[in-house]
């Protein structure tokens, strides 16, 4: 999971969205008028489509879901559930793109409170999720930092089945792609670069990379890449400014 940048919708595309939430909140029981007009046949066909295109578009990598980070997700999960406040149903700022797994089997309903009642789980749209998980290199398993960050791994199924074994093949895949940039990089073969930085930025489970550029330059990095193959090559190559300066452009 890493922050995402929230685009803006077209204006009518956005026009619609308000006139369903007015419908919603005006309905005697908002809940039942939510699902029903979230079924709507012209909804599904004029305005669905477009809500899950810019959803695409923001997402990290080639349509990587916004919770796990595995690639090809295809569904609008609202970030509050429909049950939870159905006048959110149909407002821009709750929609997430999920991978099925995520949204139908782990998130569900599911929505956790804090006192005052805030959403505990991270919204990456608003949140920066490296200030709640912390991602372990060598096992691919995500740890909570803050209440939220154990609830968000709770919700979503973050350390369920074969996912951090999933990340640790990414990380594998990463740093092998990362030793194809610095042969490009120390030939001049500049198309070599733009593909190795190419498919850094599209590959799946963006969260592994991102959390091995920011361990890499943090005091405790020579523990963090601990029990990883070639992990002080690793590091050194992570380190380099032109990696870092090569992603950021």
């Amino acid at each position: 999971m890493i922050p995402v940048q929230r685009s803006v919708l077209p204006e009518d595309v956005e026009a619609r969205l308000a006139a369903l939430t007015e419908e919603v909140a005006d309905g005697a029981d908002s809940l039942q008028v939510a699902k029903r007009a979230w079924k709507r046949h012209y909804f599904r066909r004029d305005t669905y489509p477009p809500v899950l295109s810019h959803l695409k578009e923001m997402a990290p990598g080639i349509d990587c879901c916004m919770y796990c980070g595995q690639g090809l997700a295809d569904t609008v999960d609202h970030y509050v559930p429909m049950d939870a406040d159905p006048v959110r149903a149909f407002s821009w700022s709750d929609y997430l793109l999920a991978c099925s797994a995520c949204n139908s089997r782990f998130k569900r309903q599911l929505h956790a409170v804090d006192a005052l009642g805030a959403p505990l789980l991270i919204d990456p749209t608003v949140d920066d999720p490296f200030r709640h998980i912390h991602l372990v290199l060598n096992t691919g398993e995500y740890l909570g930092i803050t209440d939220r960050g154990d609830c968000t791994i709770a919700t979503v199924g973050l350390n369920e089945d074969k996912r951090p074994e999933a990340r640790r093949q990414a990380l594998s895949v990463m740093a092998l792609v990362i030793e194809k940039w610095w042969s490009a990089t120390s030939s001049g073969n500049r198309a070599g670069v733009a593909t190795a930085v190419s498919v850094l930025r599209d590959q799946p489970f963006a969260g592994v990379f991102q959390a091995m550029l920011r361990q890499a330059v943090r005091e405790e990095a020579d523990l963090f890449f601990e029990g990883i193959e070639d992990g002080v090559r690793l590091l050194e190559l992570l380190r380099r400014p032109e990696l870092r300066a090569g992603l950021s452009a």
